[in-house]
């Protein structure tokens, strides 16, 4: 399993199944939530030469959108399901901010990960 797919794994509950790669599609009633891998570094050990089971660094935005309240909460349930998470993790920045565009409140987390 890719690291995309465990994460949408691990939101998508959080999200009533409303937790979409890239783009949300046209009309998705919120709360819904956006990820997308902003930057990945393949071969993180400090093994001589890379070794042959290089870790990778993946960091991820996911931007949860929605009433403030709903985002307040959804937001709390994935930093609680982050802890718990079978991949190493760190919340690297949570941003808040109100989308003017769409009319919704969003929470941004930035997300680094290690992984095989």
């Amino acid at each position: 399993m890719t690291i995309l797919a465990a994460f949408l794994a691990l939101v998508d509950p959080i999200m009533d199944g409303r937790a979409y790669r890239g783009v949300a599609p046209d009309g998705v009633q919120a709360p819904y939530a956006v990820f997308a891998r902003v930057a990945s570094v393949p071969g993180v050990t400090l093994d001589e030469n890379g070794g042959a089971d290089n870790e990778s660094e993946t960091r991820i935005q996911l931007d949860i959108y929605g009433a403030a309240g709903d985002v307040d909460a959804r937001a709390a349930a994935v930093r609680s399901a982050l802890k718990t998470w079978h991949i190493s993790n760190v919340i690297q920045l949570e941003l808040d901010s109100y989308e003017s565009e769409v009319k919704l409140h969003r929470t941004m987390l930035d997300i680094a990960t290690i992984h095989q």
